[in-house]
C-alpha cells in the first residue's frame, strides 16, 4: 500500500467530485456567517454578564439588542445554508446518506430561531413587570449551550464529509 492510499479519506472523495471551484467559495462563506454569528452569540454573552443591579431595565434592553443581533446572523445564515450552492447542499446533494444529518441540522437551527423570537417576545419589557436578570440569563445560556450545540454538529459533518475544520471563530 502506497503512502498516498492509506491516506485518501472519505473527504478527500468528496473534495474530488464536489471540485474545489465549488467547495472553496461554499467553505468560505459558511465561515464568514460562522463567524458572524459567533461575534452576536459573544456580544449576547457580554452583555448578558454586565451587572444588571439598579439599572435592569438598561440592562434588558442591551440583552435585547444583542439578542436582536443574533438573529438577524442566524436568519442571514439560514438563507446562506439553503442557497443552492451552499456548502450544506453540496455535502448533501454529493454525499446522500448525510442527507438527514443536514436535514437534521437545518430543523435545529429553525427550532433555535423560533426559540429567539420566543424568548424575545417574553422578554419584552413591560415596564409593570420587575426584570428577573437570573431568569433571563438562565433562559439565554441555555440558549446558547443549544446554539454551540448545534454548530459542533455542524462542524463535525463537515469534517466528516470534506474534512475541512469550520471552526473559525467557535
Amino acid at each position: 500500500m502506497t503512502t498516498d492510499q492509506t491516506e485518501r479519506t472519505p473527504g478527500d472523495a468528496a473534495r474530488s467530485r464536489i471540485g474545489s471551484d465549488v467547495l472553496d467559495p461554499a467553505v468560505k462563506v459558511s465561515r464568514a456567517g460562522r463567524f458572524d454569528t459567533m461575534e452576536a452569540l459573544h456580544a449576547l454573552e457580554d452583555a448578558l454578564d454586565a451587572p444588571a443591579p439598579r439599572r435592569e431595565r438598561t440592562w434588558l434592553h442591551r440583552v435585547l439588542s444583542t439578542l436582536d443581533v443574533l438573529s438577524a446572523m442566524l436568519d442571514a445564515q439560514r438563507a446562506r445554508d439553503e442557497d443552492t450552492s451552499s456548502l450544506l447542499t453540496e455535502i448533501r446533494r454529493e454525499d446522500p446518506r448525510l442527507g438527514p444529518r443536514v436535514d437534521r441540522l437545518r430543523a435545529e437551527q429553525a427550532d433555535l430561531r423560533i426559540a429567539i423570537t420566543s424568548l424575545r417576545d417574553q422578554l419584552a419589557p413591560d415596564a409593570a413587570l420587575p426584570v428577573d436578570t437570573a431568569d433571563i440569563r438562565d433562559r439565554l445560556a441555555a440558549l446558547a449551550r443549544r446554539l454551540r450545540a448545534q454548530r459542533a454538529r455542524e462542524s463535525d459533518l463537515v469534517y466528516e464529509a470534506v474534512n475541512i475544520d469550520l471552526g473559525v471563530g467557535d
